[in-house]
């Protein structure tokens, strides 16, 4: 596996801040879908990568790194979760 930086946790969020499982983030003019988090954790791991999905939307900086170390491992289908999540960091496109 992989190292990431440490992943801390955070206790969920209250179920009001939940609209359509999407959640706040930070993200320009834009929220993170959590299905396309988990999507994207599930194939980091399957590639050999630990991330924390909870963590990718409050770390701004430890979410670079992971969609990094991702897009650099060959894998088309992780390689594109990871371009689409950085767009959305980037408030270049909206969920």
């Amino acid at each position: 596996m992989i190292p990431v930086p440490e992943v801390t946790e955070f206790p969920p969020l209250p179920a009001d801040w939940l609209v359509g499982g999407v959640v706040p983030a930070l993200v320009p003019g834009a929220c993170l879908s959590r299905g396309l988090l988990q999507q994207f954790a599930d194939g980091a791991r399957a590639a050999g990568i630990v991330v924390g999905p909870q963590r990718m939307r409050y770390d701004r900086r430890y979410a670079m790194q992971c969609l990094e170390l991702a897009h650099a491992r060959g894998d088309d289908a992780l390689r594109a979760l990871a371009l689409r999540l950085f767009e959305q960091y980037l408030g270049w496109t909206r969920h």
